[in-house]
């Protein structure tokens, strides 16, 4: 199962109350989970649930809950656990439980002395761990939002360009990215740079506005229209009123063009955005009444084959792969900005930050807020900013680890190894893939000296746990 996936699910799709409902179903309280946000909560809910072995009665609670999320809960857990084979004939039936939700507890031996719920030690009132308790209003790093400010917007220049190409050309492409690699930033940078008579319109997918259909619509046509005549809104109130607006659009001599940021948010919603739409995106696609753009964490085929899909409207697109920036984009992402602030970088931050944080767009501005904020407040520390730079990405390092499997796990260097051959040899491509090892003169090394440090830790403690738990005698 990938937990980020069902992390996202979670935290897209239930409301705070419906969470606090599905952990009480689990007999634990989702206030008491450290975080500052939602989803830093859910992330934490996640971990404890999986750490008890209780996958099971959190995919039967979460169904029980929310029946409208049986194909997504399926495709996540059917086949992890014998104990989930029910899974399987969720979704394309409809059919949902009845019963009350069945919880899979630890055994008595694993569930000894083990309280439901051990909090996590909070940093010191001097270290924040979310962004959102930084004070500098006027920082330009905005870690895990889009960069909407185009002076922020670093690298990615072939990218840009083959992309706007291709939709110039009436093409269509998806952005494919792991979380938090700029694919979103990237979308939004080119749908403001495409040329007349291209019509831009945005869809932000993750916004509770865009997940009905007529939301949906409206939104896209109401962009388009406002570009034709402004002031002089119309809406379009099923699916075919919006392929004929489309289709008219195109025969006067316009070329729609749709950026639908974070794709999955649709296909996790079958009971809203069916195969009629798909198909009818299709249709318009082909006849090039529209050029479609997507972000996606999956490839669209892949993506649609695990909703359960029969549309073939992931036959559109051409596919780009979204890595980690270029050395020289890093450093200007770590040091322009806060250049331009008219503060100089001393010698050995931007290389000591860079080893970090690595060439991910997400930690570089983690480690660019901070940088700036201690040489705005005078009181510059490599030492201290780069303790907070650390205790503000743990999560985040949490968060791409649980995304890995078990296998990609236990292959992940930390330090540099030279080729590899067999299994090995392709868990590390994979890893290479998503932009979380860099290859390295024919070896592989990881993304970051910070991320590899944080690995190297968490599986000291799993070994120093392992051995206690080995030579700790039995219960008399």
């Amino acid at each position: 199962m990938d937990q980020l996936q069902l992390l996202d699910l979670l935290d897209s799709a239930l409301s705070e109350t419906e969470l606090t409902e599905l952990s009480r179903q689990l007999t634990v309280s989702f206030a008491a989970f450290p975080g500052r946000t939602k989803r830093d909560r859910t992330r934490e809910f996640l971990g404890y649930v999986g750490r008890q072995g209780r996958d099971a009665g959190l995919a039967e609670a979460l169904v029980t809950l929310r029946p409208d999320l049986a194909t997504a809960v399926a495709h996540l857990f059917a086949g992890n656990d014998p104990q989930l084979v029910w899974l399987d004939q969720l979704g394309g039936a409809g059919q949902t439980m009845a019963s009350g939700v069945t919880l899979r507890w630890p055994n008595a031996g694993e569930a000894a002395g083990r309280p439901l719920f051990v909090p996590v030690a909070a940093p010191a009132a001097d270290e924040p761990s979310a962004i959102s308790e930084l004070p500098a209003a006027d920082n330009p790093y905005t870690p895990g939002r889009k960069v909407s400010d185009e002076a922020m917007f670093f690298g990615r220049d072939s990218e840009h360009a083959a992309i706007v190409d291709a939709l110039a050309a009436g093409g269509h492409v998806a952005i494919i990215a792991a979380r938090a690699f700029g694919a979103s930033s990237l979308l939004h940078h080119v749908a403001g740079h495409i040329a007349e008579p291209q019509l831009a319109a945005v869809a932000d997918l993750k916004d509770p506005a865009w997940q009905t259909l007529p939301g949906l619509l409206n939104g896209v046509w109401s962009q388009w229209w406002a570009r034709v005549k402004p002031g002089h809104a119309v809406a379009v109130s099923t699916l075919a009123e919006f392929a004929t607006a489309a289709r008219k659009l195109h025969a006067a001599g316009f070329r729609p063009r749709l950026f639908l940021d974070e794709l999955e948010q649709l296909v996790w919603r079958p009971g809203v955005f069916d195969d009629a739409l798909f198909d009818t995106w299709l249709e318009l696609g082909r006849e090039g009444a529209i050029g479609f753009a997507a972000t996606a964490h999956v490839a669209p085929a892949e993506l649609f084959a695990q909703g359960g899909y029969q549309t073939r409207f992931y036959e559109l697109f051409r596919q780009f792969d979204l890595g980690l920036l270029d050395g020289d984009a890093a450093r200007a992402l770590l040091t322009t900005p806060t250049e331009r602030a008219g503060l100089a970088v001393p010698a050995g931050a931007a290389d000591g930050l860079l080893a970090q944080a690595g060439p991910q767009p997400f930690f570089l501005q983690l480690a660019g807020y901070y940088l700036l904020a201690a040489l705005a407040e005078g009181a510059f520390d490599l030492a201290t900013v780069m303790r907070r730079f650390q205790i503000a990405a743990a999560p985040h390092w949490q968060e791409l680890w649980d995304s890995l499997s078990p296998l990609a796990q236990s292959h992940y260097p930390t330090a540099r190894v030279g080729d590899a051959g067999g299994m090995a040899a392709r868990q590390l491509r994979l890893l290479a893939n998503r932009g979380l090892v860099v290859t390295d003169e024919g070896g592989f090394r990881p993304f970051s000296d910070g991320f590899a440090a944080w690995v190297g830790r968490l599986r000291a403690a799993s070994e120093a746990a392992a051995v206690a738990l080995r030579d700790t005698p039995p219960a008399a």
